[in-house]
């Protein structure tokens, strides 16, 4: 943490800078793990998603103690599990809320239309993971004399996952948002 003073802000850097596996197979043109510069870009694997702009942020920070230090008081919290859906994360945050404490958490881990236009991402979804099993005859059944009477598998999955969606688009999930903030427009 880079302390600015008692009275100031704190800002909470959040990145990660783990990435999903690469190989030339899928589709690089050089190893995917060694930068290269082509045309004035940077192409390597994290190099948008999240390496580069955690850099940014370090670089920032360098920038401000290197003239005479930052106007707020800084964390970093840098992980290397977010590609697996950070199993490790929520019990950190939980031991250690007074060493997270700030008051305002930035994540750069998203992204640009255009170089020449800066965005702003004000709130981020999360995901969720659904294993949905349907089982149905280990056999093929005659439509003579099963069907209708035994329910196709297939067309049980399509209900299934029809009902998980409302007509106006919302999660139909029961639970889903007993713990979801309503946004302010």
């Amino acid at each position: 943490m880079a302390r600015a003073a008692r009275n100031c802000p704190t800002l909470l850097v959040y990145g990660h800078y783990d990435v999903v596996p690469a190989t030339l197979a899928d589709g690089w043109l050089t190893d995917p793990f060694e930068p290269i510069e082509k045309h004035g870009r940077i192409y390597a694997r994290g190099a948008t998603d999240d390496k580069g702009q955690l850099f940014i942020h370090v670089k920032a920070l360098e920038a401000y103690l290197n003239n005479g230090g930052a106007p707020v008081n800084v964390k970093f919290l840098l992980e290397g599990e977010e590609e697996v859906s950070s199993p490790n994360l929520r019990p950190f945050i939980e031991q250690h809320l007074d060493l997270l404490k700030a008051d305002v958490c930035v994540i750069s881990d998203s992204s640009m239309a255009r170089i020449e236009e800066p965005a702003i991402t004000h709130s981020l979804r999360g995901m969720t993971y659904i294993e949905v099993e349907v089982q149905g005859p280990t056999d093929d059944l005659h439509s003579g004399f099963w069907g209708g009477a035994t329910h196709n598998p297939a067309l049980a999955l399509v209900e299934i996952l029809g009902k998980l969606y409302a007509p106006d688009a919302t999660i139909a999930v029961p639970g889903f948002y007993d713990d979801v903030v309503a946004a302010h427009r």
